[in-house]
């Protein structure tokens, strides 16, 4: 959007839009200096209201990876700041325990969300608009050197998947039996740890397969395969998989109706219309599940109240904004919080004990806390130590990670780049098939983002597992070259 003021003539809808955005934000920063953190919501509601309507008014083909990442980043960071606004929550907010910050701390997490939201919305646009301008699909998913790779892909995805489904039930068991804070604690797999390993291999196969663009009709068993192993992780208390897998799939389905060699829509009005149906059931069983996990009973007797809780519950992870905030001058200095995950890997793998006699990553421990670079553990060791010992923390967010690293400004880029990467992975899902892969994985952790850490898409592509997956599937794609590639 902006951008298009230097390479090209823009529309009058197009300046009127920079100075709403301008104004919007002049209303923020102003509600800020004068400490009313309502107005600051009721911006960023307006602001999500605008990317909403832009997005649906684009085209879900085009523009689901953005959708999708709204949808997250309500459900996990906006509800507990918006939902105030309208309903009576304090009832809620006595049974989750919230957690009750000072005005200045709510009005900077408020601002915080706010520029955060809009950096995504800014990056989104910028690149959209020249991603129109090539509207081709290379028919990359007919070389043979693709088809193979399908072929391949299908057939190790299902092989694996027999090795995941043993590793989460041998958890599940584990859950039921002691308990999902003591998991996280004290498990130890009864399962051999090569299977575990192997386990690590399905959902990058998976990936795979889907980039080679294959069929409706092909691609059926994967998925239901997919997402029967991701609902199954429900039984040790992780509903994130399974609502992420969900989300992947619906929109791996409108990204295919862009993508579509000579088939029918992969998703038409009536798959739109039984997906609209689906969602309150989805949400009141996820929001049961919270509850059997907490072991809490449910007093909640009407649907409307049934999805208020639940929304209002995901949106504890704003809270680590607020937490940073509060412990920022107590903070170990010296860290990299926005790369913690792939800083931590080369600190603490296999490779590093061997050769540099390092020790494994240590979790709910007083050195994990203090001496790596995770965030979600150091702020909850040292906004609750109770808890942390006990197995629990308060959960990621990639925008904690990019303030406390970088302040503002890594809020802003990191949140631009956020946007480019949404706006980008549909064109690399038409050109090419390593795109495709790499969009693909990329894209599962970013519309997660909300409630995990910034680096989570890049590091996807770290582990020993990815580096021997992606090994594989290029001998498999170059054993033989063709003239017609």
């Amino acid at each position: 959007m902006f951008s298009d003021f230097f390479y090209k003539k823009v529309s009058v809808n197009q300046i009127l839009e920079f100075y709403f955005l301008l104004f919007l934000t002049a209303i923020s920063l102003f509600a800020y200096t004068f400490e009313s953190e309502d107005i600051i919501a009721y911006s960023i509601l307006i602001l999500l209201l605008r990317c909403f309507i832009y997005g649906v008014r684009g085209g879900l083909n085009l523009n689901i990876t953005f959708l999708a990442f709204l949808v997250t980043y309500f459900t996990f960071l906006l509800t507990r700041i918006i939902f105030p606004l309208f309903f009576n929550t304090d009832e809620l907010a006595i049974i989750l325990g919230e957690t009750v910050f000072n005005v200045e701390i709510n009005k900077f997490v408020n601002l915080v969300l706010y520029i955060a939201l809009l950096s995504v919305y800014i990056g989104y646009r910028c690149s959209i608009q020249r991603e129109k301008i090539e509207n081709v699909c290379y028919r990359f998913y007919d070389y043979k050197s693709v088809v193979r790779v399908r072929k391949f892909s299908k057939i190790a995805a299902i092989l694996f998947s027999f090795f995941a489904f043993l590793s989460i039930l041998d958890q599940v068991r584990y859950v039921l039996a002691h308990g999902y804070m003591d998991f996280y604690l004290n498990y130890k797999s009864l399962i051999p740890y090569v299977i575990v390993f192997l386990a690590t291999f399905f959902e990058y196969f998976v990936m795979f397969f889907l980039a080679t663009m294959p069929s409706k009709k092909e691609s059926k068993w994967i998925i239901i395969i997919y997402l029967l192993v991701s609902v199954t992780s429900i039984g040790m208390g992780q509903r994130g998989s399974a609502v992420l897998a969900i989300i992947f799939v619906v929109s791996y389905y409108f990204i295919r109706n862009g993508i579509n060699p000579g088939e029918k829509p992969w998703i038409g009005k009536k798959g739109i219309f039984t997906l609209l149906l689906s969602i309150p059931v989805l949400v009141s069983s996820l929001f049961l599940i919270s509850y059997v996990r907490a072991e809490k009973d449910v007093d909640i007797d009407d649907s409307a109240n049934l999805a208020i809780g639940f929304f209002y519950q995901q949106g504890v992870s704003v809270n680590v904004l607020g937490y940073a905030k509060e412990f920022e001058n107590i903070l170990p200095e010296g860290k990299i919080y926005s790369a913690g995950k792939v800083v931590d890997f080369f600190n603490h793998n296999t490779i590093s004990q061997l050769f540099f006699n390092t020790e494994p990553v240590k979790p709910q421990t007083t050195e994990h806390a203090l001496n790596d670079h995770t965030l979600h553990a150091t702020l909850t060791y040292l906004g609750s130590p109770s808890l942390y010992f006990s197995g629990g923390g308060y959960g990621g967010c990639y925008i904690a990670d990019l303030w406390v690293d970088f302040g503002l400004f890594g809020v802003i880029v990191g949140s631009l780049i956020y946007g480019i990467c949404l706006a980008n992975i549909r064109k690399w899902c038409r050109k090419s098939f390593w795109g495709a892969a790499v969009g693909l994985m990329m894209y599962t952790n970013i519309i997660f983002a909300p409630r995990a850490n910034f680096i989570d898409f890049i590091y996807v592509f770290v582990p020993f597992t990815a580096i021997i997956v992606f090994s594989i599937v290029f001998f498999v794609k170059n054993k033989f070259v063709y003239n017609n590639e």
